[in-house]
């Protein structure tokens, strides 16, 4: 977002410029082509070739319609009129899809009225054909004529109509900030957008509509739908819109119809009411148009089909002067022309669309004008004033069904009875979110919205269901001190004799509430089995909980009840569900298998580099002078434990591991169990022989964000030493199989940090020292040290007095200094050191 005052320097010119309004047209998203395709002769001459009336209808005539990589195709049909029994079928080529046609035409209402002229229903394919049938007996029936052939647009083609500025109109208010439906996903706003549809008018406009009430009735604008005949020759696409809020896969779209009855229309507040043959909402739900007047500074939000594309919506603008960024009403007014204003992105194709109040999700304006601030001609109290007697039922301040929290299933009508079960969300949610909370819980994948929170990955594949704490417009929001509940399905475990249920959370920042899991045999009384609050780490954590309670009881459900906390950093994710026969206790943390990991040289102190994985992926040995890293994102918590095997068979002068957020040395870190030198956190530093078990609370020592895992076994001064870490478990607080009490480790400890340091420059030493005029100073030490490290010279005063190269020169001329001391700095991009010399 821009700062405060950008945001209001914006605003202010927007509103002293931006006078004129843009009357936001039908979207071109097709071209038509004449065909002259008559059968009427064709039709009457089969009888006589038959020259017998047929028991079934044969093809008589066939034809293909294509046009490389458009998206759609729809045929203009006149004169249509075929005998009782004979038909036409419209094949697309790639999708199968079939439509088809017989006596007088279309029919276009639920009275079944037909009519002969008229669009065919759109075919999302590039290539369709079109086969008559016949029995051989057409009377005085004459077949039909094909006028026109209309093909969409492909998505380059749209965009090349913008670019060229060809009466389409594109009101975006600086940066475009409309998203897929598919990203809300879980929200009141979501759910609200099912009744917004896709309108394809005649064979080559488009807008938006949607349902109102619940009688099956739609809105849209008069400038898109005008007349009776646009009505019949219009295609009603409901779940036009992605599959998910990344990817490229696509929602399985629905034309619910082909036309519609008008109903109602009026120029001046730019709207027409028109009713579909079959009533839809029992599926899509409906909107409900709001008697309250909407205000400047109302939050609102725009489902729509901008651009003729798949449903996207308006909830956030980046020109908002308030806090947060949202689409919000900017002037209203019951007067002549526009009534009401708005910043809120949209563009040709999003005509028709409703305009929702964020708190009451009711309509409070039907979008037609762009220009930004884009609004509308049609407020809520004049649209409802305007349509009077022919409101439909629950026209007005409806709940507007599309209820995203359905009544969990309370006769278990869905029961899991085998066993084991798991759920990772990957295909749905699952679960059933539970009515009478705050919220929703939202599926995800790739990282919340929101920064200092989590995850960024799922605990079992890609998605994970969280709690968005959030109140900034983010995916799925829920708030600060809201609660939300997600209930499973009914287990029967009558049939078990021990049972467990488990599942992995991720409560990661500065302000997290609480997560509980509950249980339940009736679907009333509920009992906790789990809980925790506050902040966990930026990791998942497992819990496994015994159902041994509940084992023999066929109606068991089990619900998560989670709370945000006082502020947006509260996030709550939940994954990796599982109910498995067996029993519970103390969770099982699993041992690393270094198979798993990219071994990786750590600084440059990784000289030797000799690895090996042994024991099925069980240990890693390091041999000579070797220092490895584990990538690893971990918070290390004041609860983290890492516990290991450790055997030796030559000592070196470091053994020991540590968590790291860089690739440079911070001895603090590195718990040292065995060596020659005095390095890093000694107090484990009793290693003698044999294979020792060390379990050693870092929270100890240290916490925060580290994204790799060290292994060292350091020998500069010679080779043949190693050390083989093995059985490397990290956990939080306590794992089963633990060889220590948890009280007692996290004991109050002091560091002890040995004082000798391991930098690369350690074994570097300058000769002579003292140093006398007319002899070159010399750089003593590894090759392996002084690779890649540059040298300055610093006097006294702190002048770089020479800079260069170790790897040009390990020598370095003093001749125009002048008596005195001077410090050598050595750096390289890891590190640095300095030294004293004297020149006498």
């Amino acid at each position: 977002m821009k700062n405060q005052f950008f945001k209001m320097a914006t605003y202010a010119v927007m509103v002293l410029c931006c006078t004129s309004i843009t009357a936001q047209k039908k979207f071109k998203i097709g071209d038509e082509y004449d065909t002259k395709i008559s059968l009427l002769e064709t039709y009457q001459n089969f009888a006589k070739i038959a020259n017998q009336k047929l028991s079934q209808p044969q093809l008589v005539f066939k034809k293909e319609f294509y046009s490389k990589s458009s998206t759609y195709v729809k045929l203009y049909f006149e004169k249509f009129d075929l005998a009782p029994g004979d038909f036409v079928e419209i094949i697309g080529a790639n999708t199968k899809e079939k439509i088809v046609y017989g006596g007088q035409g279309k029919i276009v209402d639920s009275d079944m009225t037909m009519i002969s002229s008229f669009w065919s229903q759109v075919i999302f394919d590039d290539k369709v054909e079109i086969r008559l049938y016949s029995k051989g007996k057409p009377g005085y029936h004459n077949g039909f004529e094909i006028s026109k052939v209309a093909y969409g647009f492909t998505k380059e083609k749209i965009l090349k109509q913008f670019a060229k500025n060809d009466g389409q109109q594109r009101s975006i208010c600086s940066s475009d900030n409309k998203e897929r439906i598919a990203c809300y996903e879980g929200t009141e706003m979501y759910e609200k957008a099912k009744a917004v549809c896709r309108l394809i008018i005649g064979g080559t406009s488009s807008c938006t509509g949607w349902l109102l009430g619940s009688e099956g009735h739609l809105m849209t604008n008069n400038h898109c739908i005008g007349s009776v005949s646009a009505a019949q020759n219009t295609d009603y696409v409901f779940n036009y819109q992605q599959a998910s809020c990344t990817g490229s896969a696509n929602a399985t779209s629905d034309v619910v119809a082909s036309s519609a009855t008008f109903i109602k229309t009026n120029s001046s507040l730019d709207y027409t009411l028109v009713k579909l043959p079959s009533n839809p909402t029992n599926t899509y739900g409906y909107l409900s148009l709001s008697s309250a007047v909407t205000a400047a500074g109302d939050r609102i939000y725009i489902p729509q089909h901008p651009g003729g594309r798949r449903k996207e919506i308006s909830v956030k603008t980046d020109v908002d002067a308030t806090s947060g960024g949202f689409s919000r009403v900017f002037q209203s007014s019951s007067g002549f022309g526009q009534q009401v204003r708005y910043y809120a992105d949209t563009e040709g194709g999003s005509s028709g669309s409703p305009v929702l109040d964020f708190n009451s999700n009711l309509v409070v304006a039907i979008h037609n004008t762009g220009g930004c601030p884009n609004g509308s001609y049609g407020r809520s109290d004049n649209l409802i004033a305007a349509i009077g007697n022919d409101m439909p039922a629950d026209g007005v301040d409806g709940n507007g069904g599309g209820n995203p929290d359905p009544d969990p299933d309370p006769s278990c009508s869905s029961t899991v009875s085998s066993f084991p079960y798991s759920e990772s969300f990957e295909a749905n949610v699952g679960w059933t979110q539970v009515t009478g909370d705050d919220g929703n819980w939202v599926r995800d994948a790739s990282g919340t919205p929101s920064s200092g929170t989590g995850p960024s990955s799922g605990a079992n594949g890609s998605y994970y269901m969280f709690l968005e704490a959030s109140t900034n417009g983010s995916t799925g929001q829920i708030g600060s001190n809201a609660t939300a509940i997600l209930q499973s399905p009914c287990f029967n475990l009558s049939g078990l004799s021990s049972a467990t249920f488990a599942f992995s959370n991720h409560m990661y920042g500065t302000a997290v509430g609480s997560l509980s899991l509950e249980a339940s045999t009736n679907g009333t009384t509920w009992a906790s089995l789990w809980s925790d609050s506050g902040n966990n780490g930026n990791q998942w954590n497992s819990v496994t909980v015994n159902l041994s309670a509940y084992v023999g009881q066929s109606e068991l459900r089990l619900r998560f009840v989670g709370t945000t906390g006082p502020s947006w950093s509260s996030d709550i994710a939940i994954d990796n569900l599982s109910l498995t026969s067996g029993g519970g206790g103390t969770p099982s943390c699993p041992t690393l298998d270094f198979n798993d990991f990219n071994i990786t040289s750590f600084s440059n102190q990784d000289a030797s580099g000799n690895f090996s994985i042994g024991n099925g992926g069980n240990s890693l040995t390091l041999t000579n002078n070797t220092w490895k890293y584990l990538p690893m994102d971990y918070t290390v918590t004041a609860n983290t434990v890492i516990e290991f095997e450790f055997r030796s068979t030559s000592q070196g002068e470091i053994h020991g591991v540590g968590f790291e957020n860089d690739n440079s040395l911070t001895s603090s870190r590195y718990f040292k169990v065995h060596g020659t030198q005095n390095y890093g956190v000694t107090n484990y530093d009793n290693y003698t022989s044999g294979t020792v078990k060390y379990t050693i609370p870092v929270g100890s020592s240290y916490t925060g964000s580290m994204n790799r895992l060290v292994f060292i076994n350091d020998n500069d001064a010679g080779s043949g030493n190693n050390s083989t870490f093995s059985n490397v478990r990290i956990y939080e607080g306590s794992c089963e199989s633990s060889n220590v009490v948890v009280t007692e480790v996290f004991e109050t400890r002091v560091d002890i940090i040995g004082d000798e340091d391991e930098g690369v420059f350690t074994n570097v030493r300058v000769a002579p020292n003292p140093i006398r005029k007319g002899t070159l100073l010399k750089l003593v030490g590894p090759a392996e040290s002084l690779k890649d490290a540059n040298y300055s010279v610093v006097n006294v005063l702190g002048q770089v007095v020479k800079r260069g190269n170790v790897n040009e020169t390990k020598t370095i001329s003093i001749d125009k200094f002048t008596s005195g001391i001077y410090i050598l700095r050595l750096e390289n991009k890891f590190t640095q050191a300095s030294q004293r010399f004297i020149i006498e």
